[in-house]
């Protein structure tokens, strides 16, 4: 089982990409709650998650 992880990741470095987003679309589906938002919602990072989400 080791072989297969260290063959599949052999430097164990990934990088997390951000969603792409469509150019004029005005709402994204936050990818915590599946819901679909306003872009002034979402979070600063691009990341994909809206601020109702994000809140403490």
């Amino acid at each position: 089982m080791d072989d297969l992880a260290s063959d599949t990741f052999p430097d164990a470095d990934l990088e997390i990409m951000p969603p792409e987003h469509i150019a004029g679309s005005e709402t994204a589906i936050c990818a915590c709650c599946c819901r679909r938002r306003p872009r002034s919602m979402m979070d600063e990072d691009r990341c994909g998650i809206c601020d109702e989400c994000l809140a403490p």
